[in-house]
């Protein structure tokens, strides 16, 4: 039998090493934050004359957003096709890129419980559009009015490591889209 002087220093010197220990793993989680790691977006403006549209693979109507940024000259579309999908064009030199203006594809650990992926995206304010349980790949809901919000979006979920394995915009024509059709609902 242990005297209740001796447990009591023993309770309070492994309260005080265990306290060590998370303040050291915060102060190290904070130093090698990913988020910092990333280069700075550029700045867009509302273009104020319209912009000739490249040539794009579908029928679409005429874009309602456009976007330039002075230091790149990249230029960014916001344009509705005719079965009322949003997609960004993005020109950046001679290469053109289409994507989901309001959707992200993200790739879930599958290691971790499908109720927790689903709670910390929820949590960080991401509504889940499909989920693919086998695979558990997600697709989120994104701001398609900002021209760098899929790119914030991207950063903010990547940052979320070991949860989130890899996050991405849906190109046109991709695979992915088929692939998620299971309702998470």
């Amino acid at each position: 039998m242990i005297p209740q002087a001796k447990r009591v220093r023993v309770f309070a010197g492994g309260f005080f090493i265990g306290c060590l220990l998370a303040a050291g793993l915060a102060l190290y989680r904070g130093a090698v934050d990913p988020a910092e790691s990333f280069a700075p977006l550029p700045v867009f403006e509302v273009a104020v004359d319209p912009i000739e549209l490249p040539t794009l693979p579908f029928e679409h109507e005429e874009a309602f957003r456009t976007w330039i940024a002075p230091e790149t000259g990249e230029i960014r579309w916001l344009v509705q096709d005719v079965n009322q999908s949003l997609w960004r064009v993005s020109l950046n030199g001679e290469e053109v890129e289409v994507v989901r203006a309001g959707e992200l594809q993200v790739d879930g650990n599958q290691g971790i419980e499908t109720p927790a992926l689903r709670a910390g995206l929820e949590h960080n304010d991401f509504e889940i559009l499909s989920f693919a349980p086998l695979t558990t790949i997600f697709v989120v809901k994104v701001n398609p009015f900002e021209p760098n919000s899929i790119e914030e979006s991207v950063r903010l979920l990547k940052s979320r490591s070991p949860y989130i394995i890899d996050a991405a915009p849906i190109p046109y024509g991709s695979e992915k889209l088929s692939r998620l059709e299971t309702n998470f609902n």
